[in-house]
């Protein structure tokens, strides 16, 4: 497996654009028998079309999405577009998308996946899903739907988002250079690819000793802690004020699913008129709740860690790192700190590719070395492959 990477910051003339990938990328030279790619990049990319014209010159399928910055190697911003190329001679790769999300989602996200599993030369090691950034179905039913039908395959992935509209509204997934704003795109790999997996959101000096047990629940509605209201329970830690939010959008709630794997931070993201609270996951009953505080050192260090726990396996071949962008939005006017931090630790010793994220899918470890699918908020999530 080799990971090839390529970008540029050139939005309006395509033909420009075009070139300067494929100088980049020496596709007559450096591809092996199988190839996919992926991108991401700012909205502006699709509003030109530069993006499609990309797509059509390559000679292998794509998925992608919009998203609020990114970074290879050699560069980073949020005008920018990124392309990651995998190739390999003993690996096969099938990108698929969805129908438009509505009606039953299961069957039509299932369905999907196992026609583009059909076409493998063996089941899939390794699925990667961009999701769709949408208000009606949350990104952990989608990844619900991908796990049943992936049967236990690692799901790894990223959220569309934007930089240009408050509401997300341009955020798309891309499949072959087409924009998508309800459909999840994935790329399915078999063959000879061994990943490994690193979560972190909040370092432990930064997460509340004491826990809380979650003990009403339905989904991703957090109905009561410790057998009080979600609200009363948020009011009691002085997170309220004025019945309303406050600074609540920042703020990790680690959840702990008590079943030996690594615990995964959520986002709560409004409080409901009964007390309870919808909250960025599935908030399991019996699972037990630690408040964890995110701040501007606590972000590049949990970045530097991550990065360092990547390097820890051998024959990487590349990275790809799909941090949320509540982290960025916590760095202010430094937005690029963390990819600074990232720089700084890999360089150009491998190939790397950076994109931030909606919501993050990331499988997290067991007791037994086993991997969970699980969805995540405020984390940031890699992929050593």
């Amino acid at each position: 497996m080799k990971m090839l990477n390529a970008w540029t910051f050139e939005v309006d003339d395509p033909f420009v654009a075009v070139a300067e990938i494929m100088e980049q990328l020496d596709v007559q030279n450096q591809l092996l028998a199988h190839s996919a790619g992926f991108i991401t990049c700012s909205y502006d990319y699709l509003e030109t079309g530069t993006l499609k014209t990309i797509c059509d010159a390559l000679p292998f399928e794509i998925i992608g999405c919009t998203t609020l910055a990114n970074s290879v190697n050699k560069e980073a911003g949020t005008l920018m577009l990124c392309l990651s190329v995998l190739t390999a001679d003993d690996c096969r790769f099938v990108t698929a998308f969805t129908p438009s999300l509505s009606g039953d989602i299961n069957a039509s996200i299932g369905e999907t996946f196992r026609k583009a599993a059909e076409q493998l030369d063996g089941p899939p090691k390794l699925a990667m899903a961009f999701l769709p950034m949408l208000g009606s179905i949350g990104g952990e039913l989608m990844l619900n739907a991908i796990d049943i039908a992936a049967s236990g395959a690692p799901v790894f992935g990223i959220t569309a988002c934007d930089a240009d509209t408050a509401q997300y509204s341009n955020s798309f997934t891309i499949h072959n250079g087409e924009r998508f704003r309800d459909r999840i795109v994935m790329l399915l790999i078999s063959g000879n690819i061994d990943p490994h997996f690193v979560i972190q959101s909040t370092s432990e000096h930064n997460t509340q000793k004491q826990q809380a047990v979650i003990t009403s629940s339905e989904g991703s509605v957090l109905k009561e802690v410790n057998g009080v209201s979600t609200f009363n329970y948020l009011a009691s830690l002085g997170l309220l004020s004025d019945n309303g939010l406050e600074a609540l959008s920042s703020v990790p709630f680690v959840v702990n699913y008590n079943d030996n794997s690594q615990p995964v931070t959520r986002a709560v993201y409004s409080l409901n008129d009964d007390g309870s609270a919808l909250c960025g996951g599935v908030m399991p009953e019996g699972a037990t709740l630690s408040i964890g505080r995110m701040d501007v050192d606590d972000i590049l260090l949990t970045a530097k860690q991550s990065v360092d726990k990547l390097l820890q396996n051998r024959n990487v071949n590349g990275i790809i790192m799909f941090p949320c962008l509540g982290r960025n939005m916590v760095l202010g006017y430094n937005l690029m700190d963390e990819i600074k931090v990232v720089r700084d630790s890999l360089g150009d010793s491998l190939p790397w590719h950076l994109a931030y994220s909606g919501g993050e899918l990331c499988p997290v470890y067991n007791s037994d070395g086993g991997t969970v699918n699980r969805f995540h908020n405020f984390t940031f999530v890699a992929c050593a492959i």
